[in-house]
């Protein structure tokens, strides 16, 4: 009778001290984007791009790759900690550029969205536009040397210039952004062509960057020589795909400066990431 007692007494206490206890919380789910720094994703979309940018707590995506690709880029930024967007760029209007916006668009708030001052009769490019209306986001066509803020860098625009434009085609209408960050430069070609190229050293920009995005997937109508030497890069990225790889002329110029390649048919997503002073290059294989 005794044993029996105790069990009573030692299991009424357990109940008592239980009984108030609040159900234990569930951790919140961390945002996993720095919020000091300077990231950028070149995500893995084959021959197509979105580049994700990541600076300080803020975030910007450049291009949205195709229709079909909408989905794996939201679900990327959503992987990322992404919940918004300072800016959406769509630096021109292709299909492998603008055909994931709307889904995009749909799924974030966005602050402001820059567009090319070449507007396209598609059905990718209607589907941005509709998107962009219906979510009442704010857009603009960004002049010349115009300046945007993302974190603690500033983003200039050097392209598309007058006769890029005059050229009439997809391509030379391409916005081209460097961004400076810290002491770290990049510059993000787009899809734009060596009239680009020679247009903006003949308006006598500034365009020297450690981080090149490579104009038109590597493709040879792009990514001249003299243009390598000008802007002088540590590293370049190019967004191609084993059946449409970039030209082999294109690498030569890249391999003959001495310019560390990193291309998404080969290394898959890839990620630089400073914090001003220094970069770390991480890919996806």
């Amino acid at each position: 009778m005794k044993r029996l007692f105790l069990i009573l007494v030692l299991l009424t206490a357990v109940c008592l001290a239980g009984c108030g206890r609040k159900p234990m919380k569930e951790p919140e789910k961390e945002n996993t984007f720095a919020k000091e720094g300077l990231q950028i994703h070149v995500i893995n979309l084959g021959k197509a791009d979105a580049i994700l940018v990541l600076a300080d707590g803020e975030a910007m995506l450049i291009d949205a790759g195709y229709t079909e690709q909408g989905t794996v880029i939201t679900q990327y930024l959503k992987d990322h900690g992404v919940e918004k967007l300072k800016y959406f760029v769509a630096t021109h209007g292709d299909k492998d550029h603008v055909g994931g916006a709307a889904a995009v668009i749909r799924e974030f708030p966005i602050e402001e969205a820059f567009l090319s001052p070449k507007k396209e009769n598609s059905p990718e490019y209607a589907a941005m536009a509709t998107a962009l209306g219906k979510a009442k986001a704010k857009y603009t066509f960004p002049e010349l040397l115009s300046t945007f803020t993302l974190g603690k860098g500033t983003f200039t625009v050097l392209a598309p210039g007058k006769k890029a434009l005059e050229a009439g085609t997809d391509n030379d209408s391409s916005l081209v952004l460097r961004y400076v960050y810290g002491e770290r430069t990049v510059l993000f070609m787009g899809d734009a062509l060596s009239r680009t190229e020679k247009e903006m050293r003949e308006n006598g920009y500034e365009y020297s960057a450690e981080i090149l995005k490579v104009g038109h997937h590597g493709q040879g109508d792009a990514t001249t020589k003299k243009f390598i030497r000008e802007v002088a890069p540590m590293y370049a990225v190019i967004t191609c795909s084993r059946t449409e790889p970039a030209d082999e002329d294109v690498i030569s110029v890249l391999k003959a400066f001495s310019v560390e390649i990193r291309r998404s048919d080969e290394n898959g997503t890839v990620v630089f990431q400073t914090d001003g002073t220094k970069w770390e290059v991480t890919t996806e294989k």
